[in-house]
């Protein structure tokens, strides 16, 4: 059977597409058109014009090291004239970075639906990693860091030593701002400073694209590490200096060491160890350096498997998650009974637990940052809503005027569509929205002040009370109180705290924003009240409610309605004995 040989156009189609299927460099050369076509995976190496270019002997001996080119020209040449039909060089290329790499180009003349053309068509390989080295930098790769370590690990069933491990902060920004090339002439000089430093026994190796491992087995100190990566920095900044001016590109390096004595642990623990500890000079800016700590990873460890637990339970239909109850008083009627033992509860705070077998019952500040961070608490937040509001809805047929608070995260609100969680919320359970309080954290609005007000009026529109919460914590603007929505004040324990145990400024500064809070037609709810001893100093401020220990703590829904909830009923029993007590006063 006979074929139709391809035209020039069909091969090249046909490269471009098994370019796209594989991480070699395939090369098609029309030697009388002097076209080349590469791998678009070659140019990030070697610096190409494009991945189709004319003039190709020209630019090819641009990549070529002067030595090798009159070898790469004759070979062309004699395929060109006949004489040969394949192309079998190993020669040397220079990378980006002006350094020389070792490839095989491979090819053959190929036949086309042109008789008059010479097309070679081949591949190019990269072959100098016989010791396993990084094209970039030259430095040893992780495969020879892991081969290294097994060597001494064969030798000796414990190491002691140390590793440094290096990583460039914000790479990706350089790249974005200066181009790829400029990323890895950052490379390259960190690369070369790694070498310079790392002495003796101590050997680097470049890990990653933008990390690096100084590695010692004859038990160095933590002390040389450090001494490394201050050696380092100071490198970096004598070779940025002779960069010279208009050549600079500012960049910092964080470190993350990891020392051992007598380990027997497999190198994928100490990997997992390094790992953290550089994590935690990033977390703190970077351009630092951090020390393992091994109750720190424990407790990191536990925070990732409480992670996980949590995610489950989500899974799991909301497993393991209730929510608790603490009661919010009436301060202008603190009791409903002459003898002052029947507590005037007016509503609750909805308060988020969560109790696993393994770890029992956790406090919120143990599980509330996972939820944020993760993004989890956009699901948890629809179920506590979805709760909350319909507990208030059951409670509402005992207690027509009781009111739930129930706290929305500003990652909440970041991350989901909070006005239709609250609308579907508020559907879903039938209840009166004006039983509901919604409490925002004004303190994470601080950068967006506009943001908060556009929230609390939404709400408002909708029937919802809003409350601002925890205020008095760190920041608080009293400027933009005025404009914004809300219900009631809520002053946080410590800010109440100052109020009852400081000095007379507190106080005043606490009677100040009450008043104030009043005049803009705003309640003022007190948080944190333990003691009656701190009852009776809060009292002359005049606030409209109160919550603290000294009223409640948080309990199941169970325990709220039997110690807290007061049927219409009741609660009209209470007003009419103490309406007729008001009347006998009257007529003395």
């Amino acid at each position: 059977m006979d074929f139709e040989e391809p035209s020039l156009e069909q091969l090249e189609y046909i490269i471009r597409i098994i370019n796209q299927c594989t991480d070699a460099f395939i090369f098609m050369y029309d030697i009388n058109a002097d076209a080349y076509i590469i791998s678009k995976n070659a140019l990030k190496v070697f610096d190409f014009p494009q991945e189709k270019f004319s003039h190709a002997m020209e630019e090819l001996q641009k990549i070529i090291v002067p030595s090798d080119r009159t070898t790469f020209s004759n070979d062309i040449e004699l395929i060109k004239n006949g004489k040969k039909a394949d192309h079998n060089l190993e020669l040397r290329w220079l990378n980006k970075l002006g350094k020389p790499v070792w490839i095989s180009s491979r090819g053959k003349l190929t036949p086309t639906a042109n008789p008059y053309a010479k097309i070679i068509i081949g591949t190019v390989e990269i072959t100098n990693e016989m010791d396993k080295s990084d094209i970039l930098t030259g430095l040893s790769t992780e495969s020879q860091l892991r081969s290294d370590f097994a060597l001494t690990k064969t030798s000796s069933d414990n190491v002691s030593g140390f590793m440094l491990k290096i990583d460039v902060d914000k790479l990706g920004m350089i790249n974005e701002q200066f181009g790829v090339r400029a990323g890895d002439l950052v490379i390259a000089r960190i690369g070369e400073c790694c070498r310079k430093i790392c002495k003796g026994f101590t050997k680097a190796y470049k890990v990653s694209s933008d990390e690096f491992i100084c590695m010692d087995l004859t038990g160095m100190s933590a002390l040389v590490a450090q001494r490394l990566y201050d050696d380092l920095k100071r490198e970096l900044a004598r070779t940025t200096a002779d960069e010279g001016p208009g050549h600079e590109v500012a960049f910092t390096v964080s470190g993350g060491i990891l020392a051992f004595s007598d380990d027997s642990s497999h190198l994928e623990e100490f990997m997992r160890k390094l790992n953290y500890t550089l994590l935690i000079a990033k977390e703190k800016g970077g351009n630092t350096l951090a020390t393992y700590n091994a109750n720190d990873y424990e407790n990191h460890l536990r925070t990732l498997n409480l992670q996980e637990k949590i995610r489950e339970s989500i899974k799991n239909n909301f497993s393991g998650f209730e929510l608790f109850y603490q009661p919010v008083v009436d301060a202008q009627r603190l009791y409903l009974d002459s003898d002052n033992t029947v507590l005037n509860v007016i509503g609750a705070e909805a308060l988020l637990r969560w109790t696993h077998p393994d770890y029992g019952m956790l406090h919120p500040d143990d599980f509330i940052p996972i939820l944020e961070r993760t993004g989890m608490i956009v699901s948890v937040g629809r179920w506590i809503l979805k709760t909350a509001f319909s507990q208030c809805r059951e409670w509402n047929r005992i207690q027509r005027d009781f009111r739930m608070s129930v706290n929305i995260s500003y990652i909440q609100v970041q991350r989901s569509d909070i006005l239709s969680d609250v609308e579907t919320a508020k559907i879903t359970s039938g209840v009166n929205p004006r039983n509901i309080t919604l409490e925002l954290t004004e303190s994470g609005y601080i950068d967006n002040a506009k943001a908060l007000q556009e929230l609390t009026e939404a709400f408002a529109d909708r029937g919802f009370n809003v409350d601002i919460d925890d205020f008095g914590t760190g920041y608080s603007n009293l400027r933009y109180l005025q404009y914004l929505h809300a219900t009631t004040l809520k002053l946080d324990y410590t800010f109440v705290h100052k109020a009852t145990h400081g000095n007379d400024g507190d106080s005043k500064v606490i009677k100040h924003i009450t008043q104030m809070a009043h005049e803009l037609g705003m309640k003022v709810c007190m948080e944190g009240v333990e003691s009656k001893e701190e009852l009776s100093k809060l009292t002359i401020f005049e606030p409209d409610k109160y919550q603290g220990f000294l009223f409640g703590r948080p309990m199941n829904a169970t325990n709220f309605r039997e110690h807290h909830l007061r049927p219409d009923s009741t609660r009209d029993i209470f007003d009419k004995n103490r309406n007729e007590e008001l009347g006998e006063l009257q007529d003395i």
